[in-house]
């Protein structure tokens, strides 16, 4: 049951980091955010598709937090690390989310995003594929 709960955040997680990274580089490629009111969503083109990452991005993180907490409760197992580690990279890439707007789209942090976003997808398709080795010799 613990391991159907964890694989389950982790894949809604998944589902959210593809469609934040897609937003993401729809903003980056496509869009010109205005550097004199970057957070005024509804005074630009592209401003909704803004909210919507910077939303999700906020949702990504609280489930985050959710099965963290799940891990260390139920598990106390060496997951934990892989969510924490999760967790600090999705703190720093939003860090670098809202700098990238405020400094006017710099290009630095916009590889710092991406940087953090494929280290996010790395560790916790790798917590995916430990869960379910755990889940397979809990098994047994």
């Amino acid at each position: 049951m613990k391991y159907n709960t964890i694989k389950n955040l982790l894949g809604v997680l998944g589902v959210l980091l593809f469609a934040q990274f897609w937003l993401g580089m729809v903003i980056n490629l496509f869009l010109s955010v205005p550097a004199s009111a970057p957070l005024s969503f509804f005074g630009y083109s592209g401003g909704l598709e803004v909210l919507t990452h910077i939303s999700n991005g906020i949702l990504i993180l609280i489930i985050s937090i959710i099965l963290l907490f799940y891990i260390i409760r139920f598990t106390g197992s060496n997951f934990t690390l892989l969510s924490v580690i999760g967790t600090v990279f999705i703190v720093a890439a939003i860090v670098s989310g809202f700098t990238f707007i405020l400094q006017g789209m710099n290009d630095g942090f916009s590889m710092a995003m991406a940087m953090a976003f494929i280290s996010i997808y790395t560790v916790y398709f790798l917590e995916f594929y430990l869960v379910g080795r755990a889940e397979v010799e809990n098994i047994k």
